[in-house]
């Protein structure tokens, strides 16, 4: 199973002749535009796509939907062909933005969906809990309960539940949040990480992070996602956002102690898991 990354938490998974992408988000509007209604950007979304070497997906998967998980989604499962695969607010933005029926379907913790050649276990995950004022904007329990149309303003994409996704042997957190012991019977290889916000959380608060869903896992390797400047363009080499690089350096040092290996994930790196 190969990975490319393509900023926040863009992850396209390619086995055999089957791939999918997760949490899409290829508009990356600017900070100034969410005082203002957005919508996603279908030239920005074919770009993306392009750069990745993408025409076609059999699946998008959405871990929540937030702005920056979950806008640019329906956009990408139509020019795709990709079947749009989340929780019950997921088929709301489906609704919302005219997806037919049948290229959407709703999961809850605990299915199993089989992609292609992939195999797909949904589990129960936490989004981390935001600081004020983004906690009044975006509050951990929130759902979408009806179809919403762009533009909308940001705040309109509520997280809904939030699922970690187990895809074979690759675990992805989509929010640096946890279920307690949820994960230790889960046979992964390797985990990403969505590291968003943990500057604002105490080095404890990264170790039971970390014991939670890579220790106990088992895992040897640990990706990270959502450190970069999403509020900004795509970059090869990519641009952090505040303090992601004292979040970097805790976990490369908690792999250091704990025996794992610890790497961001690079925009247009493909990584073979």
């Amino acid at each position: 199973m190969d990975l490319t990354f393509f900023g926040t938490n863009t992850l396209f998974i390619e086995k055999d002749t089957s791939s999918l992408m997760i949490d899409p988000h290829f508009s990356r509007p600017r900070f100034l535009k969410l005082l203002q209604r957005i919508k996603p950007d279908a030239s920005k979304i074919q770009s993306g796509l392009r750069a990745l070497g993408v025409d076609r997906l059999d699946g998008v998967l959405l871990t929540h939907t937030h702005y920056d998980h979950g806008m640019d989604a329906v956009e990408v499962a139509r020019q795709t062909g990709g079947t749009l695969y989340g929780s019950e607010s997921a088929a709301c933005l489906a609704k919302g933005a005219g997806l037919s029926k049948e290229k959407y379907q709703v999961v809850q913790s605990g299915d199993h969906t089989r992609i292609g050649a992939l195999t797909i276990t949904w589990l129960n995950a936490r989004h981390i809990t935001l600081p004020p004022p983004l906690d009044w904007f975006m509050p951990e329990y929130e759902h979408i309960n009806k179809p919403i149309t762009p533009p909308v303003y940001f705040w309109k994409y509520q997280s809904g539940p939030v699922y970690a996704i187990l895809i074979d042997q690759l675990l992805v957190f989509g929010s640096a949040g946890f279920i307690h012991d949820s994960y230790q019977d889960c046979d992964v290889k390797a985990v990403v990480l969505s590291i968003g916000g943990l500057e604002t959380k105490s080095y404890q608060h990264l170790e039971r992070l970390y014991q939670q869903t890579v220790v106990q896992t088992g895992a040897q390797q640990v990706l990270l996602s959502h450190w970069d400047n999403f509020f900004r363009p795509i970059s090869p080499g990519g641009k952090t956002l505040g303090l992601a690089k004292l979040t970097i350096q805790r976990m490369k040092k908690l792999g250091r102690v704990y025996g794992q290996n610890v790497k961001i994930l690079v925009p247009g790196e493909k990584i073979r898991i």
